[in-house]
């Protein structure tokens, strides 16, 4: 793994998240209180990106099935809970889950050096 550049700090505004790379990897950076933090852009239910999800209290919400993650651990905290934002009763979320658990997603920690953020990708 090598140190890459994701951002700096000045593009990484408060309650909301940027779309970056690192080594053609994509992902997103936000800030949480007074740290930085960076998680795949890559939901593990099926692939799709975070990165338009509601992001709220250090948590991104897949746009697509409702997932929900802490952008600081890459912690699954919901699964599966709704489709395009119309929430599902229980029995329907285990067809759209379509048998995969509850899974976290690849997380990064974030360094500073002056104003620029950097991951181990």
């Amino acid at each position: 793994m090598a140190k890459v550049k994701i951002a700096t700090a000045k593009d990484v505004s408060a309650n909301k998240v940027l779309k970056t790379s690192a080594n053609g990897q994509s992902v997103i950076v936000a800030k949480v209180g007074d740290k930085h933090c960076a998680i795949a852009n890559k939901c593990p239910h099926l692939g799709l990106p975070l990165a338009k999800g509601k992001f709220e209290n250090g948590v991104i919400t897949c746009p697509f099935h409702g997932s929900k993650f802490e952008i600081c651990t890459g912690k699954n905290v919901e699964w599966v809970d709704s489709v395009v934002g119309i929430p599902l009763p229980d029995f329907a979320k285990k067809i759209v889950s379509m048998g995969k658990s509850s899974t976290d997603v690849a997380s990064f920690t974030v360094t500073q050096e002056g104003e620029d953020l950097f991951i181990d990708a």
